[in-house]
Parts: structure tokens; C-alpha cells; sequence
């Protein structure tokens, strides 16, 4: 195949090899290379034409759709997308989307008509962190591209088959009895130990649970009720008491000065994604403590899902309690006599 050039942004046609077909090409824009020391061209070509002269003609309609195109960044896409998506999903969910979209970064400033599969899949790739950031790297790309392709920003979806790979390492087996004792001994002398304890007695996600703020605790009577979650429309804003082990521990961070976060990072009270309170609280923490490899911070929900089993109440209510359905609860409706079967619940936690 060879070229014909027409002059720098004039565009250029060629016969394929194997052709006797023209195809018109304009080059419309530049992003990184793959290793990400030079810049290459994004082409919009056109074939088919039976005659050069015909190719040529088409040359200024390839630039003329480049140029009626409204066009953004990734950065100006996810500006104007994140106010739109945010008040759908709670907290946690778009604390988990700004994680997976920071490890996109190499193309924030490219627009995004020019970015390809391979673009979004070579970032996934790289990406050191395990599955689950994976996957939310896939979905925020989905939720982006869907946003984009809606107000005719590009022209088809390039997100359906980018491949997240397999995580042998994540394991969803509950923190033991045996080690949640030993992370209750660590209390007070390994950081952190206190909010995993506290993860396994909530049953929250990791997400969910990151993002719990001091003005999610309110009361009934005398019993400290937290009121969070977010992934799906049952677990939303879902109400758990709070069970006696971990009282003080929520009493203790109701008091930390400096932060509305009742779990944030304590070297600067910031809030934490999940991908790094696996990677920089959980996973060092349970190494230290010599606790099996492999356990992530769902764990600590399976752990939670374990003890309801122990329970003796109606499913129903440790359905409630883990977010698998809706529950006759509210904020303004603390009289509720459904909230003392969660109550007595979560009371029988030990």
C-alpha cells in the first residue's frame, strides 16, 4: 500500500494491498503511543471508491465530520458526566468510579473520539491492582462512553468487550473467629485493626463502608444506628445497628477531630478508595498479623454474613441487614417497629 500525500492536513488516498478500490484518508488527531513516548495519528478513512478523483472528493467530508463534531477531552467528558451520573449512586459508588478513572489518566487529554479498545484495554492491562478495580475501570469507560454516545459525541460504544482478566487471588472466604480475635487483640497497637474489626460487625461493602460519615450515626433510644450502602436500590441507605462489640469503637470515631469521615485515612483523616484500603491498610495489616494471603476487604462482609446465620431471627431481617432488600426503614421514621427486629438482630451478633 502506498500513500498518496496530499500536503500536511489535506488528507491523503491509497489503494489497500490486495485492492483495486481507493480508500480517502484524513488524519483528525494524535494520541500516545503505546509505551507513551511519541504521539501517533488517529485516522478517518473511507474505501470503496472506484476512482482516485472520487477518493479525493471525500477527503473534505472526512474533515468536515472531524470538524461538526462536538468534541471533548476524557478529562471534559468526565467533568460534565460526574454531576450528571453522581446523584443516581451514592457516595461510595463514585468514590469507587474517580479511583478507576484516575488509571486512565494517560489519555485525560486526548479527545475522546480519537480513543480506541486497545486504548481503554491496554490501561486495564496495566492496571496493578486486582479485579475489582478492574471491573470498575470497565464500567466507568461503559458509563463514559454510553454518556457520550447518547448526546452523539461519538459514534458507536467501544467499551462492550474490554476483557478484565481472572483474579486467582481474590478469595471470598470470612475472616475466621480465630483471626477476627486476633485483630481484636491487635486493637490500640496495629493501625487499623479497629476498622476491620468494625467491617466484619457492619456488613457493609468495602465502598460502603469507606464512606460512612459521623452524620450517618443517629439513635434509638439508647442504640447507635448507622445508615448507609449504596449498591443496589435495597440496599441504599439501609439502616444496621450498631452490635455491642464495636459500640466503642463508633463512639471513638464519632470524636476524631478534623474529618466528617468516621473511617478515613489516618495519616491525613482523607477519604480512602477501596482500592487503597486493600492495598495499603488491609493487605499490610492482615501480613503483620499473620493472617492467611489472599483475603480482601469483602471478606469482612462474609465475616458479618456468618454471624447472621447464628442468629435466630426471620430472614427477612438479616436480608435487610446485608442490603438484599427492602426494609419498612427510614431516617424520619425511627417509631418503626421494624427497626427493633433489626435491633435485636444485631444485638445477638457476639
Amino acid at each position: 500500500m502506498k500513500t498518496k500525500s496530499r500536503g500536511n492536513g489535506q488528507g491523503s488516498v491509497y489503494k489497500p494491498k490486495g485492492s483495486s478500490n481507493w480508500t480517502a484518508q484524513y488524519v483528525c488527531g494524535w494520541k500516545p503511543s503505546l509505551d507513551g513516548t511519541t504521539l501517533v495519528p488517529v485516522k478517518r478513512t473511507k474505501g470503496g471508491f472506484k476512482r482516485k478523483d472520487d477518493a479525493v472528493l471525500y477527503i473534505s467530508e472526512l474533515k468536515n465530520a472531524s470538524a461538526k463534531a462536538r468534541r471533548l477531552t476524557l478529562q471534559q467528558l468526565y467533568d460534565e458526566w460526574e454531576p450528571f451520573y453522581s446523584p443516581r449512586v451514592g457516595r461510595s459508588t463514585m468514590v469507587n468510579y474517580s479511583a478507576a478513572y484516575k488509571h486512565y489518566s494517560r489519555f485525560h487529554n486526548i479527545f475522546v473520539d480519537l480513543i480506541t479498545a486497545a486504548d481503554l484495554q491496554e490501561c486495564i492491562d496495566a492496571c496493578p491492582s486486582g479485579k475489582r478495580t478492574k471491573q470498575n475501570m470497565k464500567c466507568t469507560a461503559g458509563l463514559l462512553w454510553h454518556y457520550a454516545y447518547d448526546r452523539e459525541l461519538i459514534s458507536r460504544d467501544i467499551t462492550q468487550n474490554l476483557y478484565i482478566g481472572k483474579d486467582p487471588t481474590m478469595k471470598r472466604e470470612p475472616i475466621t473467629e480465630q483471626e477476627l480475635e486476633v485483630i481484636r487483640q491487635a486493637i490500640g497497637t496495629v493501625p487499623y485493626a479497629e476498622y476491620v474489626f468494625a467491617q466484619c460487625y457492619l456488613g457493609f461493602r468495602p465502598g460502603e463502608f469507606l464512606s460512612l460519615r459521623k452524620t450517618d450515626v443517629t439513635t434509638v433510644g439508647e442504640q447507635l444506628i448507622l445508615t448507609g450502602g449504596s449498591k443496589t436500590e435495597a440496599g441504599r441507605d439501609r439502616a444496621v445497628p450498631v452490635p455491642p462489640p464495636i459500640v466503642d469503637i463508633i463512639v471513638d470515631r464519632m470524636v476524631q477531630p478534623g474529618t466528617d469521615l468516621l473511617f478515613p485515612r489516618l495519616s491525613d483523616l482523607k477519604p480512602m478508595s477501596h482500592d487503597y484500603y486493600n492495598k495499603h491498610v488491609f493487605q499490610p495489616m492482615m501480613k503483620k498479623l499473620n493472617i492467611a494471603e489472599g483475603k480482601t476487604p469483602y471478606c469482612a462482609r462474609h465475616t458479618y454474613s456468618d454471624m447472621l446465620k447464628n442468629v435466630a431471627a426471620d430472614d427477612r431481617v438479616k436480608a435487610a441487614l446485608m442490603g438484599h432488600t427492602s426494609y419498612d426503614f427510614t431516617r424520619k421514621a425511627y417509631q418503626s417497629t421494624d427497626i427493633q427486629e433489626l435491633i435485636d438482630a444485631a444485638n445477638s451478633i457476639k
